[in-house]
């Protein structure tokens, strides 16, 4: 699991946590720092340490770090989720990361949204993960519906999280897809 510092570098490592306690071999490596882990990332991190895996810093240096990644099954797209605003920017690490799940051969499964894709507006920012299937939480969103979004969200899976229409206290989304059950 590639892990962004806020919310959805979280889920990145409670997929992580998750995924260990089913017996699977698992790595979750930070993108970011430490310091600005979130509440809930914190928590995550918290909890995948008692399992006895630790988050490791990640290190675009590192080729022992890359060879994982890109030997992987399956790689987690945990980096930035639906509150990324700016472009990812060339050179960092978070470019990095994205270009090793872009390089790598596993099946790469985006938390939420494809980490580089506006939430808003399908716009990628900079550069973005070309994931085979975006698991989105609660409501599909706009940019993964949207071109150029659409071609780097793979398969769109939904997940009930409990998030329903009521949870909006009267402001609801401005978009809305229907499906014919």
């Amino acid at each position: 699991a590639l892990c962004g510092a806020g919310n959805n570098g979280g889920d990145g490592i409670a997929a992580a946590r998750l995924l260990f306690l089913k017996g699977l071999k698992v790595r979750a490596f930070l993108v970011g720092d430490y310091e600005k882990l979130t509440p809930d990332a914190l928590e995550e991190t918290r909890r995948l340490s008692e399992c006895g895996v630790e988050l490791e810093r990640f290190d675009p240096a590192d080729e022992s770090q890359r060879a994982w990644v890109l030997g992987c099954d399956v790689v987690i797209d945990a980096l930035f989720g639906v509150g990324l605003s700016r472009p990812i920017g060339a050179g960092t690490p978070f470019a990095a990361a994205v270009d090793w799940m872009n390089e790598s051969r596993a099946a790469v499964v985006a938390a939420d949204i494809a980490s580089g894709v506006a939430a808003d507006s399908g716009k990628v920012l900079g550069c973005a993960v070309q994931a085979d299937a975006s698991v989105a939480f609660a409501f599909a969103k706009a940019g993964q519906l949207l071109y150029p979004g659409t071609q780097n969200t793979g398969k769109l899976l939904v997940a009930d999280i409990g998030i329903t229409e009521a949870s909006f206290a009267g402001e609801l989304p401005e978009m809305r897809l229907t499906e014919n059950e």
